[in-house]
C-alpha cells in the first residue's frame, strides 16, 4: 500500500451564495413557504440543476487507496484484514466500505446547489431499514449517521442514487433497473417534499414513516409477504432474543455473560479498549441521556463487556457491547461505536467539540424518532451509543426482484425526503429541484459515472490484495 499523502482538501465548501437551511431563515427572516420555493427557484439559477451531474477530478497523485489507506488510520490491527475482506466481497461492499472516498470527491465537484443541511454522509440503500420508535412501533427510516453533517442537500441524493445502480449489478439485475430505481426514488422524495412542504413545522415534526403503513400500501402480494416476515421478525428482534446467541449464564452468581466468539466477539484483554475506566465511561455516557432516561438507567447494573466487529466501513474502528440487568435480572444491551472526525472535519463551518455528539445529534435532527438511549460518551476516543438490535431489521439485497427493487427505492425516497425536511426546508428543495424530469436525468448520468468510477476504485483494490500489497482475513471475517 502506498504511503498516505497529506490529504488535499479544497479551501472551503462555503461561499457567500451558500444558504444554511439549518437555520430556517434567510438573511435574518423566516421565510413563508411561497418565499421558501422562490428562493430554491433562485438557487436554481445560480446552479443549474444540469451542473451537478458533474464528477471531480481528483487532486493529482490521489488514489482512492490513499484514502483507504487515510481511512484506515487509528483502527485495530488486527481488525484492518477483516475490513478489507468484508470490502473486497463485491463493487457494492466496496462502495460502503468506503463512504469517506465519496465524501471526499463530492468536496471536490466544481458545483453544488448551495444549499446546505444536515444531510446522512452515507446515504446509501443498505443504511435505510426498521428501528423501533419510544413508543415501541416500527417506523423506516435511515438508521446509520457516522458520517453525519451539514453539507449540500443533493449530496445524500447522489450517493443514494449512485448505490441503486452499484447493487442493482451486485444482485444480477440490469443497468437500466437501477436507473429506473432512481428515478421511482426521486419521484418518491419529491411528492414526500411536496406533502411536506403543506405541513406546519411542528406537524412535520411529528410526523413518521411507519413501517406498517408501507406494508399496507404494498401493492405486490409476493413483497407483501416479505414485509409482513420482515414485520413479524422485527417485533422479536430485542435484547430477550440475542440473550441465547450471544450470552450464557453463570449459574453461580444467576447474570449472564457474553461468549466469546473470536474473531467477531471477544473480551477485551488488558492492553485493548474497555478493559479499564468503565466506570468513568458510563458516567459520562449517563450524563448525556436526558434526565428520565438517566433515572431508567439507573434501575440496571452492568454485569458484562465485550468487544464486536460490526459493519463493513466501521470495522477496524473501536466498538463493543455492553449487557446490563436489573435486579430481577431482565436485559438491557447497549452497542458503543467509536466516532471518528469526518475526512472533511476541516471544512466543518462549525467546530465539533466531540464526535459521538455529532452522530446523535445528527440522528436525533433526521430521524422521526431515536432510540430512548441514545447518547455518547469517551474512553480515550469518542463514542456513541445505543442500544443494540433495538427492533432494528435491515433490507436483504438477494432477496430482491426489479418489482421489490422498486418498491423498496419508492420507500428510501420517502423516507429520505422526511429526514431533509425535518432537518432543513422542503420549500427551498421543492424550489430547487422542480418539477419535470430534469433532476431524474442529471442522477441517473451522475449515478451511472461515480459507479464507474466506484468500479475502478475496486478493481485496484482488488489488485492490490492479488499483488499481496493488501492482506485480508479468511472467510471467517464474513
Amino acid at each position: 500500500m502506498p504511503k498516505t499523502p497529506q490529504i488535499k482538501l479544497p479551501k472551503q465548501l462555503w461561499t457567500e451564495d451558500c444558504i444554511d437551511l439549518t437555520r430556517h431563515s434567510y438573511q435574518g427572516k423566516l421565510l413563508t413557504k411561497t418565499e421558501g420555493f422562490k428562493l430554491g427557484k433562485a438557487q436554481r439559477q445560480k446552479v443549474s440543476r444540469e451542473q451537478l451531474s458533474q464528477l471531480s477530478q481528483r487532486p493529482k497523485g490521489l488514489t482512492a487507496l490513499n484514502i483507504y489507506d487515510w481511512s484506515n488510520q487509528g483502527r485495530l490491527e488486527q481488525l484492518k484484514l477483516i475490513r478489507a475482506k468484508r470490502m473486497s466481497v463485491s463493487p457494492f461492499t466496496y462502495y460502503r466500505g468506503m463512504p469517506s472516498l465519496m465524501l471526499f470527491d463530492q468536496a471536490w465537484e466544481q458545483f453544488n446547489s448551495g444549499l446546505f443541511q444536515q444531510i446522512c454522509g452515507d446515504c446509501h440503500l443498505s443504511n435505510f431499514g426498521g428501528f423501533a420508535s419510544p413508543e415501541r412501533n416500527l417506523l423506516f427510516g435511515i438508521n446509520d449517521f457516522d458520517e453525519t453533517l451539514v453539507a449540500p442537500f443533493e449530496w445524500d441524493l447522489k450517493r443514494l442514487a449512485t448505490s441503486f445502480v452499484i447493487a442493482a449489478r451486485d444482485i444480477d439485475l440490469a443497468d437500466k433497473v437501477g436507473l429506473k430505481a432512481i428515478k421511482t426514488m426521486l419521484h418518491s422524495y419529491r411528492q414526500n417534499l411536496l406533502e411536506n412542504s403543506e405541513l406546519s413545522p411542528l406537524q412535520v415534526w411529528y410526523d413518521k414513516v411507519d413501517a406498517t403503513t408501507l406494508l399496507e400500501n404494498t401493492e405486490c402480494r409476493k413483497l407483501r409477504k416479505k414485509r409482513e416476515k420482515h414485520l413479524d421478525s422485527a417485533q422479536k428482534r430485542n435484547a430477550h432474543s440475542v440473550l441465547p446467541k450471544l450470552t450464557e449464564k453463570n449459574e453461580d452468581t444467576g447474570f449472564r455473560h457474553f461468549i466469546d466468539d473470536k474473531p467477531l466477539l471477544w473480551h477485551p484483554q488488558t492492553n485493548e479498549p474497555f478493559a479499564h475506566n468503565l466506570d468513568q465511561f458510563f458516567s459520562c455516557y449517563r450524563d448525556s441521556l436526558k434526565f428520565d432516561r438517566q433515572v431508567l438507567f439507573d434501575r440496571y447494573q452492568r454485569t458484562d463487556v465485550a468487544l464486536k466487529v460490526v459493519g463493513v466501513g466501521s470495522v477496524g474502528t473501536r466498538s463493543a457491547v455492553a449487557l446490563f440487568q436489573d435486579a430481577d435480572r431482565e436485559p438491557l444491551i447497549l452497542q458503543m461505536k467509536e466516532a471518528n472526525p469526518s475526512i472533511l472535519s476541516p471544512l466543518f463551518k462549525d467546530k465539533v467539540e466531540h464526535e459521538g455528539e455529532r452522530v446523535i445529534h445528527g440522528q436525533q435532527l433526521m430521524q422521526a424518532a431515536s432510540d430512548i438511549f441514545l447518547g455518547f460518551s469517551t474512553l480515550d476516543k469518542h463514542f456513541h451509543i445505543r442500544q443494540l438490535r433495538d427492533m432494528k431489521i435491515s433490507v436483504d439485497l438477494t432477496d430482491m426482484d426489479d418489482e421489490y427493487f422498486y418498491e423498496y427505492a419508492e420507500s428510501c425516497g420517502l423516507a429520505l425526503a422526511h429526514a431533509h425536511a425535518k432537518s432543513g426546508n422542503a420549500d427551498v428543495l421543492m424550489g430547487y429541484l422542480g418539477k419535470g424530469n430534469k433532476i431524474v436525468d442529471v442522477l441517473q448520468e451522475y449515478a451511472m459515472q461515480y459507479a464507474e468510477r466506484n468500479l475502478n476504485d475496486y478493481q485496484q483494490f482488488m489488485n492490490e490484495i492479488a499483488d499481496g500489497k493488501l492482506q485480508i482475513a479468511g472467510d471467517e471475517a464474513l
